[in-house]
This record gives structure tokens, C-alpha cells and sequence, in this order.
């Protein structure tokens, strides 16, 4: 963790210290973000599951996110803490079978392929969507697949790695030429990008928008409204899809200009474990479901 001053240290270190007080007061002592347990905790047969560096590194996130002011860290990690414990994430990711239409749209990939700095790559096919409509008439289960990719493509960052702890984001709307403004899909494009900004801050390092026909436009207009400018510093729009190479190079050629002769679906990460503590709290939960 890189401290710009020792002021922001000292915040670090304040809300770590009052991390337990708040999870046991305010969060009914719900202590996972990202799958990780992010305190001690007084149950010694849980203490195996604490990594002391994966967990400061979540919170110096938060801490980074929200400018090292104390009270709305504090605030903002009561927040995604019980959000966690009511919304299950986990169980989106790892635990629930979605729409198999639901599930082609989203891929995960990393690049380089090998160790070391790998850079996770989320990657929304929406194009795959334009005759299927109906999908986003129920928006809870778009929105559950949604967070679910988004869980899974956080298993494959590297926490620890300061310089590489971030991920990106590619949106394709290649195929939307016949696709009209669609009141469904806007509402659940809120949604998301709603839970995205509250519950998974600073871990984006860039968002691409790949073959945006002009009338589509309303998407990214969207998108804006309901961002931080220091996250829309960081979306890219290309017409082209091609020219994503420049900025993803080993992405695929074929598809999107880059050097990789594979094809996305065959770059895509299909099988991703969960964390050891997400996987003792979902057999938790099944537990409690059958009792």
C-alpha cells in the first residue's frame, strides 16, 4: 500500500482498528467483502480464513475510493457489508444456476495469459441481447447474473499486487443496429451501474465501449449520469471494435484487433473456485437452509 501522506496512514489505520466494533454493532458481525474476511475476528476456528494482507488491501481501497475521509469510509463499509449479508453476492457467483442466455453474454479473461501482472478483463457480449428482450423483464435476474460475473472476475485479481489490483471492463454492442431504446433494459442499466458505484469502488481501470452504433448512444449517456468523473475519466468509446488492440493488445485479433489468434469464447475462464472463506460460508448457508 502506497500512502500519499501520513495523514492518510493514520486514517487507514484508524478505521482498521474500528473495523470489529463496527461489523459486530452495526453488521450483525457479517465480515466478508469480495469473498475475503477482512478481520480476525474472536472465533479462533475462523481465524484461518483471515489474510492480513488481502484484507488491508480491500480496505485501503475503500480508503482510497472515498478520499481518506474517515466518517464516510466508515459509513460506506457498514454499507456494502450489510448490502453483502442481504443481497448474498457470493451465491450469485458461485451457488445459483442462471439463464443460460444470460450466462453467453458474459466472459472473463486475463492477459498476459501467463504470470506475472496478468490484468483481469471483464467482457459483456450485450450484443448476444437484441432479440432477447424478455431477459431484462425480470431485472432481479439479470441483476444477479451481473454481480455474479462481477464476483467471479474479482476471484482471479491479485489483492496483493498494488500496481495490478484493478480490472477492466468491455462492453459490445456489436450486432444492436435493429436494437431500439429499451425502457427494461434502461432501468436495469441503473440498477447495476447503482451497485457497481456503492458496492465496488476503485477497481476499475478502464471501461470500453466496442462497436457503439451512434443511436445507441443513449447507454453511454446513461452510464455518465450515474458516475463519479474520476470514473468516467476512465470509459472509452470505439465505433470500431477493432481498435480495442491498441488498448487490450493480446485481446483477441480476429474480433477485436489484437495479437491473440484465439477467439474470446475460447480465451474465456470458465471454471473459477471460490475463496476458501466464501466456500465455508456458502456450505454455511446450506446448512441453515436445510436445518
Amino acid at each position: 500500500m502506497k500512502f500519499d501522506a501520513k495523514e492518510d496512514e493514520a486514517v487507514f489505520k484508524k478505521v482498521v482498528k474500528h473495523l470489529p466494533e463496527l461489523i459486530e454493532k452495526k453488521c450483525q458481525n457479517y465480515d466478508e467483502i469480495y469473498g475475503y474476511k477482512i478481520i480476525p475476528g474472536n472465533d479462533e476456528s475462523l481465524t484461518e480464513y483471515y489474510d492480513k494482507e488481502i484484507a488491508h488491501a480491500i480496505i485501503f481501497k475503500y480508503c482510497k475510493a472515498y478520499n481518506f475521509q474517515y466518517h464516510i469510509i466508515i459509513e460506506k463499509i457498514k454499507n456494502v457489508l450489510n448490502w453483502r449479508r442481504d443481497f448474498n453476492p457470493l451465491s450469485a457467483a458461485f451457488k445459483e444456476v442462471h439463464d443460460p442466455e444470460l450466462v453467453e453474454v458474459g466472459l472473463l479473461t486475463h492477459y498476459p495469459n501467463e504470470e506475472p501482472n496478468k490484468k483481469v478483463v471483464t467482457w459483456n457480449i450485450y450484443g448476444k441481447l437484441i432479440k432477447k428482450k424478455h431477459l431484462f423483464k425480470e431485472a432481479n435476474k439479470f441483476l444477479r447474473y451481473r454481480i455474479g460475473l462481477m464476483e467471479r472476475s474479482l476471484r482471479l485479481i491479485d489483492f496483493t499486487d498494488d500496481d495490478n489490483n484493478y480490472m477492466a471492463q468491455v462492453h459490445d454492442y456489436k450486432g444492436t443496429s435493429v436494437w431500439k431504446m429499451d425502457s427494461d433494459m434502461k432501468k436495469c442499466v441503473k440498477n447495476i451501474i447503482a451497485i457497481f458505484q456503492d458496492y465496488y469502488p476503485e477497481l476499475l481501470s478502464a471501461k470500453y465501449f466496442v462497436y457503439v452504433p451512434t443511436f445507441l448512444s443513449w447507454v453511454y449517456d446513461v452510464i455518465k449520469k450515474f458516475v463519479d468523473e474520476s470514473t468516467r475519466k476512465k470509459f472509452v468509446v470505439l465505433n470500431d471494435g477493432k481498435k480495442l488492440g491498441k488498448y487490450l493488445p493480446d485481446c483477441p485479433s480476429a474480433q477485436y484487433g489484437g495479437k491473440d489468434t484465439k477467439t474470446l469464447q475460447e480465451e474465456n475462464i470458465a471454471e473459477i473456485r471460490p475463496t476458501e472463506y466464501a466456500l465455508y460460508l456458502l456450505e454455511k448457508q446450506i446448512i441453515e437452509d436445510v436445518d
